[in-house]
């Protein structure tokens, strides 16, 4: 049977969306007769954790390197979790540390993947950005063994594209030389949605999809009385939640008997005081059950009253993006109200599902 090495940074205890993919190669790629052993790194500082995740998963297959990343460092002083804006504070030192805060990580990485590639025969190399630093791995280890690599894009660079993330024409410069030594000396290049391969100008499109065993949790609302808006996931400033909360104030006076029966529920990753004044700004307050982050099987559990689902996207700058909620949120059956920029992928793909509306977040009268 043929045996591949998925190399990864963002892998369980690690949570939240980033390690969606990673774990699904994992667990998916046996059944479809492939082998798959995960190269990962040691305990880092995080936001979110789901050690849960691993208990079900075969904890012989995964190797963890160590690391000299902020986040592995921070781990290392002591510090276990760190918050949304430390996150972004390290993410903005990508033009100091190019390509990425996490190239700290290569070179042990490296040592430990060419130890396991002496040790066991792999058909492939298969590595999945961000950070980008992981296909620097690949990169050099298919180089020294010859070993086939594929370059796997959830975003564009990292969550937005290169000329969105650098100011220097520099290292814009340079972040593509990377790109185009990835599509020249890669086998192949896949991606998460089509947009990332229009704009890398090659790859193969692999959508994200859902847990089947997770997904059969969804039951339908016991309370018709209500009229419950779910959140699920991170609201942040690629997407935001006051779309929906300007509709909702508005609707407060449109109609009445219908503000009065309306909820909303939120289960994800928010920053606690700006959700907070949101509401109050809103008066929306006495409306919400907020959760924060929960472990997936408890969030369905608190979203199975839910009678639509909210998502949303800022500006034109993000119409690429399709986060890995939408596809929980096809399998709950729920219709689905998306705040997008017309074009988008999020629009077409919510679209050819029969099963949503989408509006300009600009245009409240739509």
């Amino acid at each position: 049977m043929p045996r591949v090495l998925l190399i990864c940074y963002y892998f369980p205890p690690l949570g939240g969306a980033g390690i969606g993919r990673p774990l699904s190669l994992f667990r998916l790629l046996p059944e479809f007769g492939v082998e798959c052993d995960v190269l990962t790194v040691k305990p880092t500082a995080y936001r979110v954790f789901e050690p849960e995740l691993l208990e079900s998963l075969d904890q012989s297959r995964i190797y963890r390197s160590g690391s000299r990343d902020p986040q592995r460092l921070l781990y290392l002083a002591g510090i276990r979790k760190v918050r949304d804006a430390q996150i972004r504070r390290a993410g903005n030192l990508s033009e100091r540390f190019f390509p990425d805060n996490k190239k700290g990580w290569v070179r042990p990485a490296v040592r430990m993947a060419g130890k396991l590639m002496r040790k066991k025969k792999y058909s492939a190399v298969l590595s999945t950005s961000p950070p980008v630093s992981a296909h620097l791995i690949a990169e050099q280890i298919s180089g020294e063994t010859g070993v086939p690599w594929i370059a796997d894009f959830r975003d564009f660079w990292l969550s937005h594209k290169i000329e969105d993330v650098y100011s220097e024409k520099v290292q814009r410069a340079e972040a593509w030389k990377i790109i185009d030594r990835i599509k020249k000396l890669s086998a192949e290049v896949t991606t998460c949605n089509p947009s990332i391969v229009d704009y890398l100008g090659s790859g193969s499109n692999i959508y994200n999809g859902f847990d089947e065993a997770i997904a059969r949790l969804w039951r339908s609302p016991v309370d018709r009385s209500k009229f419950t808006i779910g959140l699920l996931g991170t609201f942040d400033e690629i997407v935001p939640v006051e779309p929906l909360f300007r509709l909702l104030a508005e609707l407060q006076e449109r109609n009445v008997e219908l503000f009065r029966r309306l909820r909303i529920v939120q289960v994800g990753r928010v920053d606690e005081v700006w959700f907070t004044e949101m509401l109050d700004r809103y008066n929306l307050s006495d409306k919400c059950i907020s959760n924060g982050f929960q472990p997936r099987t408890r969030a369905i559990e608190l979203l199975n009253e839910m009678s639509l689902a909210y998502l949303s996207l800022a500006s034109e700058k993000e119409k690429g993006i399709v986060p890995s909620r939408l596809f929980d949120l096809f399998a709950s059956g729920r219709p689905i109200i998306a705040a997008v920029p017309p074009g988008s992928i999020l629009a077409d793909l919510i679209a050819d599902s029969n099963n949503g509306h989408c509006y300009d977040p600009t245009d409240k009268s739509a």
